[in-house]
């Protein structure tokens, strides 16, 4: 991608102009740029910026300073501002400045409708057109990873759901089993008690036995006495 641009311009502009303290931020901002700190040069430029609110170029070169420090959403965000305050000239350079930012934070929508702005104020402007065939590109490349992901997730979900829905099966099956045993174990202690009262009703007492054993003794008198009556009527088998 092109460089920066316009912030060697605004540094020849600004350090020959009069020193009054919001030239003064500037200047100690374009030092410390040039000196490779780009986190202090971003203050400088932020506390002309207070100084002068309506002007965009604080805005433009905190974004270059932001954006040489890989902060690519802060840097996008003061391109913007400065955007809101520019008007006709340099407004190509700045939404292609704005652009980059979006592309390096990985906003390749947002890139790809920076480009189409500059392109609409500068159409000769090559890099432009290339970097926004990249975003194209790069944009859909996400939205195919994007609806990969979201399909992955979807499956995921109806295999959650699907397992779920396995144990809660099991879970029911099991809490049935246990419910059809409990009858029949309560059936089969019925049944014995059944059994026992009726071996229960089926024994004698002691007296009942006695009163039993008693009759049967008188029958068995009775039995011996006709056996001996039969004997003594005939005379031998042979007799029969």
């Amino acid at each position: 991608m092109r460089n920066m641009i316009l912030i060697a311009f605004y540094m020849l502009v600004f350090h020959l102009a009069a020193a009054d303290e919001f030239r003064s931020k500037i200047n100690e901002g374009y030092d410390y740029y040039g000196n490779g700190e780009y986190d202090k040069a971003a203050d400088y430029f932020g506390k002309a910026g207070v100084l002068k609110p309506d002007k965009p170029l604080p805005n433009f070169d905190k974004g270059t300073a932001l954006y040489k420090s890989n902060d690519f959403e802060g840097a996008a965000r003061e391109f913007a501002a400065a955007i809101e305050k520019q008007e006709g000239k340099y407004l190509s350079d700045f939404y292609y400045n704005l652009g980059n930012s979006y592309y390096q934070a990985g906003k390749y929508k947002e890139a790809a409708g920076s480009y189409i702005e500059s392109l609409k104020r500068n159409p000769d402007d090559t890099d432009a057109k290339h970097n926004l065939e990249l975003s194209i590109r790069k944009e859909q490349q996400q939205q195919k990873q994007q609806e990969n992901q979201d399909q992955k997730n979807d499956q995921q979900d109806k295999q959650q759901q699907k397992n779920d829905q396995n144990s809660q099966d099991k879970q029911q099956q099991e809490n049935g089993d246990k419910q059809s045993q409990q009858p029949q174990k309560q059936e089969e202690k019925q049944d014995q008690e059944q059994m026992k009262a009726e071996e229960k009703e089926g024994e004698m007492t002691e007296e009942e036995a006695k009163s039993l054993l008693a009759r049967f003794a008188e029958d068995e008198k009775e039995i011996q006495k006709e056996l001996k009556q039969v004997k003594v009527r005939g005379g031998s088998a042979n007799d029969w």
